[in-house]
């Protein structure tokens, strides 16, 4: 009798245990399904063109000799002159800046019947410079080139202020993307009651590509150069704009 009690017992008791197993399962189920909302995608984006107000520039000065002697202090040379005349024209105090980037020698060689023939010395030294008064940009150049430089390169243009730019941006994209959802929800009887996810960028990329008018450094326009940078204007050099863009794709939960 005790034992058939004992069993009884334990079978009530296991028999609770169950229930209570399914009743919390079902509970559960019922609170997901209760906190299980439905959602409204939208993707938006704002634009601003504008005019940089910093430019970065390479220019280096290129010399050949067979002497290695000689090409080194040739290129030393026509590397200070011209890195003197473009330091006339900066304002550190600005913000401006010049650095040497690189100096390297090296041999040339060619080929002829499987033979290694050595042709000449070559060197090259690179310095960057950086502005912030992109109207002077022409006559550095000219600077450069009329004092030694005879090689330009990555010619860039940029804004001191990309941040500012971006959360302005930013804020719209977002709230023309809030509103979106808005009239999406209100169009389907319903309202939105908070974010869901958000992915937010934002870029920059030249939108008009600047142009670079440089003549070719010759015998026949070296004059024209020497006049130009007596007259004071420089070679032109165009900036172009640049153009901000920033997304928000995002997922807002509809009640």
């Amino acid at each position: 009798m005790k034992k058939t009690l004992r069993t009884i017992l334990g079978t009530i008791i296991l028999g609770s245990m169950f229930a209570m197993t399914l009743g919390f399962s079902t509970i559960e189920t019922v609170q997901a399904a209760e906190n299980e909302k439905g959602s409204v995608s939208v993707w938006a984006e704002a634009t601003e063109e504008t005019t940089p107000n910093m430019a970065t520039i390479t220019l280096s000065v290129e010399t050949s000799d067979k002497d290695i002697s000689k090409v080194t202090e040739a290129n030393k040379k026509a590397a200070n002159d011209s890195i003197a005349a473009v330091k006339k024209l900066i304002d550190t105090q600005k913000g401006e800046s010049l650095k040497t980037l690189a100096f390297n020698v090296s041999p040339e060689y060619r080929y002829k019947d499987g033979t290694r023939i050595f042709v000449q010395y070559n060197a090259r030294n690179s310095y960057e410079v950086k502005i912030k008064d992109i109207s002077k940009l022409g006559k550095i150049i000219s600077a450069a080139l009329a004092n030694g430089a005879n090689v330009v390169s990555n010619l860039t243009y940029s804004l001191d202020t990309n941040e500012e730019a971006c959360n302005k941006l930013i804020k719209q994209a977002g709230s023309l993307a809030k509103t979106k959802a808005e009239t999406a929800a209100g169009a389907l009887g319903t309202s939105i009651a908070g974010v869901k996810y958000a992915n937010i960028q934002c870029s920059t990329n030249s939108y008009n590509q600047p142009r670079y008018n440089m003549a070719l450094k010759s015998a026949g326009n070296a004059m024209a150069m020497e006049d130009s940078m007596e007259a004071g204007s420089g070679i032109p050099a165009e900036s172009g704009t640049i153009k901000f863009r920033a997304t928000v794709d995002a997922s807002f939960f509809v009640k």
